[in-house]
């Protein structure tokens, strides 16, 4: 802050200094500026049809927009800055709150998060109805919403424990539990002998070895009967 004069209140905004490195630098000025060494060519997750790879670096800041209308400096924080080859400048910039010592891979990740909660969150509205609340008050829109994404993190966790039918709208259903030994039908008697397991192909073969052996059998003739109309 600027010196007390004596009159009035007493300063304690912030203020810029005479020094080169008490003044902002802008996010493109410092990207600029960063070694060689601090460039690294990261993967963060497959994509349709190649994986996503590009260029970061990162570098603790102190944020210094409107500084002059503050008392104190913003605390750091982490500036992520993704620079693919072959750009000229740098396409993103981003700034995190993530604890200092988290790898370099983990804050990309986080960065890239974007993506997916897009997807979930249109996967919501569009899937599982919650664009869909009509109502006005706070409390039925939070039972709706509640239950939307309830019903969303059922279906992610079976898409999770069966990726093998994950993005596909016909996918296969699980195979069913087999049924337990003791297992009696709804009305079968109290005392019921188990139904013996029956082959199907030996079943077949019984059936058609049946229509061979088959003899014919005569039968009486037909007698054509004359037809009555009967009226009331």
């Amino acid at each position: 802050p600027a010196p007390y004069g004596g009159r009035g209140n007493v300063p304690t905004r912030l203020r810029l200094g005479e020094a080169k490195r008490q003044r902002p630098l802008s996010v493109k000025e410092l990207a600029f500026e960063l070694a060689p060494s601090q460039w690294h060519t990261l993967e963060w997750r497959e994509g349709t049809n190649f994986t996503l790879r590009s260029r970061f670096a990162r570098v603790r800041v102190h944020a210094a927009h409107r500084d002059q209308e503050r008392t104190q400096l913003r605390p750091q924080e982490w500036l992520l800055i993704e620079w693919p080859d072959g750009h000229k400048e740098p396409m993103k910039y981003w700034l995190s709150t993530l604890p200092e010592d988290i790898p370099l891979q983990r804050v990309v990740l986080e960065a890239k998060m974007r993506w997916r909660i897009e997807r979930d969150y249109q996967d919501l509205k569009q899937e599982l109805g919650l664009g869909h609340y009509e109502g006005r008050g706070w409390r039925g829109f939070h039972h709706h919403a509640s239950l939307s994404i309830a019903a969303y993190g059922f279906l992610m966790a079976q898409q999770l424990r069966h990726p093998e039918g994950a993005g596909k709208k016909n996918a296969a259903r699980r195979e069913e539990p087999a049924l337990p030994t003791h297992y009696k039908p709804r009305g079968s008697p109290a005392h019921a002998a188990p139904r013996p397991i029956v082959h199907h192909e030996f079943a077949a073969a019984y059936r058609r070895s049946l229509a061979q052996d088959t003899t014919p059998m005569s039968v009486l003739p037909a007698r054509k009967r004359k037809a009555t109309l009967v009226t009331q």
